[in-house]
Protein backbone atom coordinates (compact mmCIF):
# COMPACT_ATOMS: atom_id res chain seq x y z
CA UNK A 1 0.00 0.00 0.00
CA UNK A 2 3.14 2.26 0.43
CA UNK A 3 4.65 1.19 -2.54
CA UNK A 4 0.78 2.30 -3.94
CA UNK A 5 0.98 5.83 -2.61
CA UNK A 6 4.69 6.54 -3.69
CA UNK A 7 3.52 5.68 -7.52
CA UNK A 8 1.37 9.07 -7.23
CA UNK A 9 4.19 10.89 -5.80
CA UNK A 10 4.81 14.47 -7.81
CA UNK A 11 8.45 13.40 -7.84
CA UNK A 12 9.65 11.56 -10.74
CA UNK A 13 12.48 9.78 -8.95
CA UNK A 14 10.13 8.54 -6.11
CA UNK A 15 7.62 7.73 -8.55
CA UNK A 16 10.34 5.27 -10.98
CA UNK A 17 11.73 3.85 -7.76
CA UNK A 18 8.31 2.94 -6.68
CA UNK A 19 7.68 1.05 -10.14
CA UNK A 20 11.12 -1.17 -10.07
CA UNK A 21 10.01 -1.94 -6.37
CA UNK A 22 6.90 -3.13 -6.89
CA UNK A 23 7.55 -5.49 -9.39
CA UNK A 24 10.12 -6.71 -7.79
CA UNK A 25 7.53 -6.95 -4.27
CA UNK A 26 4.62 -8.69 -6.56
CA UNK A 27 7.59 -11.71 -7.41
CA UNK A 28 7.35 -12.60 -3.95
CA UNK A 29 3.73 -11.50 -3.10
CA UNK A 30 2.17 -13.86 -5.69
CA UNK A 31 3.93 -16.76 -4.36
CA UNK A 32 3.19 -16.24 -0.42
CA UNK A 33 0.49 -14.00 0.15
CA UNK A 34 -1.81 -17.05 0.55
CA UNK A 35 0.12 -18.33 3.26
CA UNK A 36 0.66 -15.40 5.14
CA UNK A 37 -3.39 -15.04 4.51
CA UNK A 38 -3.79 -18.36 6.17
CA UNK A 39 -1.31 -17.49 9.36
CA UNK A 40 -3.53 -14.02 9.51
CA UNK A 41 -6.84 -16.04 9.72
CA UNK A 42 -5.40 -18.58 11.96
CA UNK A 43 -5.03 -15.68 14.66
CA UNK A 44 -8.16 -15.30 16.85
CA UNK A 45 -7.52 -11.82 16.92
CA UNK A 46 -7.86 -10.86 12.90
CA UNK A 47 -9.54 -13.87 11.54
CA UNK A 48 -11.24 -13.03 8.30
CA UNK A 49 -11.73 -9.68 9.44
CA UNK A 50 -8.05 -8.70 8.92
CA UNK A 51 -8.41 -9.67 5.14
CA UNK A 52 -11.32 -8.19 4.44
CA UNK A 53 -10.63 -5.35 5.65
CA UNK A 54 -7.31 -4.81 3.78
CA UNK A 55 -8.13 -6.71 0.32
CA UNK A 56 -10.43 -4.06 -1.22
CA UNK A 57 -7.03 -1.50 -0.19
CA UNK A 58 -5.26 -4.11 -1.97
CA UNK A 59 -6.81 -4.83 -4.71
CA UNK A 60 -9.16 -3.01 -5.25
CA UNK A 61 -12.23 -3.91 -7.20
CA UNK A 62 -11.49 -7.50 -7.55
CA UNK A 63 -10.88 -7.58 -4.05
CA UNK A 64 -14.56 -10.06 -3.31
CA UNK A 65 -12.91 -12.83 -5.49
CA UNK A 66 -9.41 -12.56 -3.56
CA UNK A 67 -11.63 -13.01 -0.74
CA UNK A 68 -13.15 -15.82 -1.93
CA UNK A 69 -10.29 -17.36 -2.71
CA UNK A 70 -8.07 -17.53 0.88
CA UNK A 71 -11.64 -18.33 2.10
CA UNK A 72 -11.64 -21.53 -0.21
CA UNK A 73 -7.89 -22.06 0.35
CA UNK A 74 -8.63 -22.20 3.93
CA UNK A 75 -10.97 -24.61 3.93
CA UNK A 76 -8.88 -26.49 1.16
CA UNK A 77 -6.06 -26.97 3.65
CA UNK A 78 -8.24 -28.09 6.55
CA UNK A 79 -9.69 -30.87 4.36
CA UNK A 80 -5.90 -32.12 3.65
CA UNK A 81 -6.01 -32.33 7.29
CA UNK A 82 -9.01 -34.80 7.28
CA UNK A 83 -7.63 -37.84 6.31
CA UNK A 84 -5.46 -38.59 9.51
CA UNK A 85 -8.57 -37.96 11.75
CA UNK A 86 -10.34 -40.51 9.35
CA UNK A 87 -8.11 -42.95 8.94
CA UNK A 88 -8.75 -43.37 13.15
CA UNK A 89 -11.96 -43.49 12.67
CA UNK A 90 -11.99 -46.38 9.93
CA UNK A 91 -9.86 -47.86 11.96
CA UNK A 92 -11.89 -48.59 15.06
CA UNK A 93 -14.54 -49.20 12.82
CA UNK A 94 -12.94 -52.46 11.66
CA UNK A 95 -12.40 -53.61 14.69
CA UNK A 96 -15.73 -52.91 16.17
CA UNK A 97 -16.36 -55.35 13.22
CA UNK A 98 -14.63 -58.22 13.66
CA UNK A 99 -16.14 -58.24 17.24
CA UNK A 100 -13.56 -56.45 19.46
CA UNK A 101 -14.75 -55.19 22.44
CA UNK A 102 -13.53 -51.75 22.37
CA UNK A 103 -14.62 -51.07 26.04
CA UNK A 104 -12.22 -53.53 27.39
CA UNK A 105 -9.56 -51.08 26.23
CA UNK A 106 -9.38 -49.15 30.19
CA UNK A 107 -11.72 -46.22 29.48
CA UNK A 108 -15.54 -47.08 29.79
CA UNK A 109 -16.52 -44.32 27.47
CA UNK A 110 -14.27 -45.51 24.26
CA UNK A 111 -17.33 -46.63 22.46
CA UNK A 112 -19.44 -43.97 23.10
CA UNK A 113 -16.86 -41.67 21.76
CA UNK A 114 -17.11 -44.26 18.80
CA UNK A 115 -21.08 -44.34 18.16
CA UNK A 116 -21.02 -40.21 18.39
CA UNK A 117 -18.22 -40.03 15.34
CA UNK A 118 -20.51 -42.69 13.57
CA UNK A 119 -23.63 -41.24 13.89
CA UNK A 120 -22.80 -37.82 13.45
CA UNK A 121 -24.20 -36.51 9.72
CA UNK A 122 -22.57 -33.16 9.97
CA UNK A 123 -19.23 -32.56 8.35
CA UNK A 124 -17.10 -32.17 11.51
CA UNK A 125 -13.70 -30.84 9.74
CA UNK A 126 -15.90 -27.89 7.62
CA UNK A 127 -17.78 -26.81 10.60
CA UNK A 128 -14.72 -26.88 13.11
CA UNK A 129 -13.40 -23.96 10.71
CA UNK A 130 -16.96 -22.44 10.82
CA UNK A 131 -17.29 -22.40 14.64
CA UNK A 132 -14.25 -20.81 14.56
CA UNK A 133 -14.65 -18.15 11.93
CA UNK A 134 -18.07 -17.30 13.80
CA UNK A 135 -17.06 -16.46 16.68
CA UNK A 136 -16.19 -13.20 17.73
CA UNK A 137 -12.20 -11.97 17.21
CA UNK A 138 -9.86 -11.07 20.48
CA UNK A 139 -9.33 -7.80 21.55
CA UNK A 140 -6.01 -6.79 20.01
CA UNK A 141 -3.35 -6.73 23.28
CA UNK A 142 0.73 -6.27 22.79
CA UNK A 143 1.80 -9.30 24.73
CA UNK A 144 -0.94 -11.76 23.35
CA UNK A 145 0.47 -15.15 23.12
CA UNK A 146 -0.74 -17.04 20.09
CA UNK A 147 0.60 -20.31 20.83
CA UNK A 148 -0.97 -20.49 24.55
CA UNK A 149 -4.00 -20.09 23.10
CA UNK A 150 -3.88 -22.40 20.64
CA UNK A 151 -2.17 -24.88 23.20
CA UNK A 152 -5.78 -24.14 25.55
CA UNK A 153 -8.06 -24.38 22.71
CA UNK A 154 -6.41 -27.70 21.08
CA UNK A 155 -9.61 -30.00 22.39
CA UNK A 156 -12.41 -27.42 20.77
CA UNK A 157 -10.09 -27.40 17.89
CA UNK A 158 -8.00 -30.50 17.40
CA UNK A 159 -7.91 -30.04 13.47
CA UNK A 160 -7.01 -26.25 12.99
CA UNK A 161 -4.10 -27.06 15.75
CA UNK A 162 -2.98 -29.21 13.90
CA UNK A 163 -2.56 -26.79 11.05
CA UNK A 164 -1.26 -24.33 13.36
CA UNK A 165 1.16 -26.10 14.04
CA UNK A 166 2.66 -26.77 10.45
CA UNK A 167 2.19 -22.85 9.14
CA UNK A 168 2.99 -20.97 12.05
CA UNK A 169 6.41 -22.24 12.18
CA UNK A 170 7.43 -21.36 8.85
CA UNK A 171 9.23 -18.42 9.26
CA UNK A 172 7.69 -15.44 7.82
CA UNK A 173 10.87 -13.97 6.07
CA UNK A 174 14.63 -15.60 5.61
CA UNK A 175 16.44 -12.31 6.42
CA UNK A 176 18.02 -12.67 9.02
CA UNK A 177 19.68 -15.84 7.66
CA UNK A 178 20.40 -13.78 4.40
CA UNK A 179 22.11 -10.89 6.61
CA UNK A 180 24.62 -13.26 8.61
CA UNK A 181 25.65 -14.83 4.87
CA UNK A 182 25.73 -11.59 3.95
CA UNK A 183 27.90 -9.99 7.07
CA UNK A 184 30.38 -12.98 6.84
CA UNK A 185 30.88 -12.80 3.87
CA UNK A 186 31.85 -8.81 3.76
CA UNK A 187 34.65 -10.17 6.86
CA UNK A 188 36.02 -12.89 4.39
CA UNK A 189 37.61 -11.07 2.13
CA UNK A 190 39.97 -12.49 -0.87
CA UNK A 191 43.20 -10.62 1.07
CA UNK A 192 41.24 -12.10 4.60
CA UNK A 193 40.54 -15.55 2.92
CA UNK A 194 42.53 -17.49 6.15
CA UNK A 195 40.87 -16.09 8.94
CA UNK A 196 40.42 -18.95 11.65
CA UNK A 197 36.23 -19.39 12.42
CA UNK A 198 37.00 -18.39 15.78
CA UNK A 199 38.57 -14.91 14.79
CA UNK A 200 35.84 -14.21 12.36
CA UNK A 201 32.83 -15.08 15.26
CA UNK A 202 34.49 -13.05 17.23
CA UNK A 203 34.44 -9.82 14.05
CA UNK A 204 30.81 -10.59 14.07
CA UNK A 205 29.99 -11.10 17.71
CA UNK A 206 31.92 -7.34 18.21
CA UNK A 207 30.42 -5.72 15.61
CA UNK A 208 26.56 -7.39 17.18
CA UNK A 209 27.59 -6.13 20.66
CA UNK A 210 28.88 -2.38 19.49
CA UNK A 211 25.71 -2.06 17.52
CA UNK A 212 22.98 -3.07 20.56
CA UNK A 213 25.29 -0.62 22.75
CA UNK A 214 25.06 1.86 19.98
CA UNK A 215 21.03 1.53 19.75
CA UNK A 216 20.60 1.02 23.85
CA UNK A 217 19.25 -2.51 23.30
CA UNK A 218 20.94 -3.45 26.31
CA UNK A 219 19.86 -0.79 29.52
CA UNK A 220 23.03 -2.32 32.11
CA UNK A 221 26.37 -1.51 31.57
CA UNK A 222 27.73 -4.96 32.48
CA UNK A 223 30.62 -5.45 30.18
CA UNK A 224 30.97 -8.41 28.20
CA UNK A 225 34.74 -9.94 27.48
CA UNK A 226 36.06 -12.77 24.65
CA UNK A 227 39.11 -14.25 24.08
CA UNK A 228 39.50 -15.90 21.06
CA UNK A 229 42.49 -17.49 19.64
CA UNK A 230 43.87 -16.22 16.47
CA UNK A 231 46.12 -19.08 14.10
CA UNK A 232 49.07 -17.16 12.33
CA UNK A 233 50.78 -19.12 9.75
CA UNK A 234 54.31 -18.54 10.92
CA UNK A 235 55.67 -20.30 14.20
CA UNK A 236 55.95 -17.68 16.54
CA UNK A 237 52.49 -19.71 18.20
CA UNK A 238 48.92 -18.57 18.46
CA UNK A 239 48.22 -15.09 19.46
CA UNK A 240 45.71 -14.39 22.12
CA UNK A 241 43.19 -10.95 21.55
CA UNK A 242 40.86 -10.08 24.13
CA UNK A 243 37.69 -7.49 23.26
CA UNK A 244 36.59 -5.72 26.03
CA UNK A 245 32.95 -4.20 24.39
Amino acid sequence: MLLQECLISPYVEIKLMAANMIAKFDQYWSLIHGVLAIATILDPRFKMKLIEYYFPKIYGDVSPQEVERIRKLTYELVREYKPYDAKETQSSLNNSEFGLDIDDCGDPLVGFDLFVSTTSTIDTYKSELDYYLEENVLPRIGDFDILAWWKANGLKYPTLQRVVIDVLAIPVSTVASESAFSTSGRHVTPHRNRLHPDTLEALICVQDWLWDEKLGAHSNKEKHFAKFEVIKDDEAGPIFVDFDI
